[in-house]
């Protein structure tokens, strides 16, 4: 037929996205920070339960009981040459396991799997790596990742609200002229919580006020206690802002 719009940009896969950031296991990263790692062509994973059997008598039956599980992610995909969907780096990502290891480190990254309508995420190690030249512009690679951090591991819905677990203001204490301003920050933990809006209050108007972004004016020579509280789960912070006479 003539005339019929048609498109290559696809690949196969999109169904199923690998998403990988660098950083430690004690702080999750952000949204920003995720990087698509080419488009997934086959994806298995195998929790591995690893369960105890007790042979005391039940009925005529054994017992079992998982103790512990062990994911593990094997991951074949492509992506074409200056694709969009290299945002991570394969060659990249290659180059930064061999320095690791040279340098006697664990090589580790973060892994957000994209599997029907949930993500399942982890601090993992890449215990398997692999690449292929594709044909023409294609680039094939595979990769084995193994959980590095248990505290790490989640499967979520996708769509679903991370709640806020904590604030911090900074600084906490400050001392401020009667007439001049400070600027507050707050920092809502986890970094990829859904809703991080918090509201600012002041202890005593009268010797210092703050507005919704956490800017405190100092009024009158004395102490107030400035709050930063959030929207998800009522956490909060404080910081003692002292006014003195100019």
């Amino acid at each position: 037929m003539q005339g019929c719009p048609q498109t290559f940009d696809r690949l196969i896969g999109r169904e199923k996205t690998l998403e990988l950031a660098y950083g430690c296991a004690d702080t999750v990263p952000s949204e920003a920070d995720w990087k698509l790692m080419g488009l997934p062509t086959s994806v298995t994973w195998d929790m591995s339960p690893e369960s105890l059997t007790s042979d005391a008598d039940d009925g005529g039956f054994s017992a079992n009981m998982i103790s512990s599980l062990d994911p593990t992610y094997s991951i074949e995909g492509e992506v074409r040459k200056d694709d969009r969907t290299d945002e991570f780096g394969i060659q990249q990502f290659t180059k930064y396991i061999v320095a690791e290891v040279k340098a006697r480190r664990q090589p580790t990254v973060w892994m957000r799997l994209h599997w029907g309508n949930t993500y399942h995420i982890g601090y993992m190690v890449p215990t398997g790596a692999s690449d292929g030249g594709g044909v023409k512009e294609i680039v094939t690679y595979s990769y084995e990742f193994k959980l590095a951090d248990g505290t790490t591991f989640n499967i979520i819905d996708d769509g679903e609200s991370i709640d806020v677990t904590g604030v911090t203001v900074s600084p906490t204490t400050a001392s401020v002229v009667v007439g001049a301003t400070r600027q507050l920050s707050a920092a809502v933990a986890p970094s990829d919580a859904t809703d991080k809006t918090v509201t600012w209050t002041s202890s005593d108007a009268t010797k210092a006020t703050v507005n919704g972004s956490g800017l405190v004016t100092a009024v009158a020579a004395g102490t107030a206690t400035i709050t930063a509280k959030t929207t998800d789960g009522n956490k909060t912070s404080t910081s003692v802002i002292t006014v003195t006479s100019a």
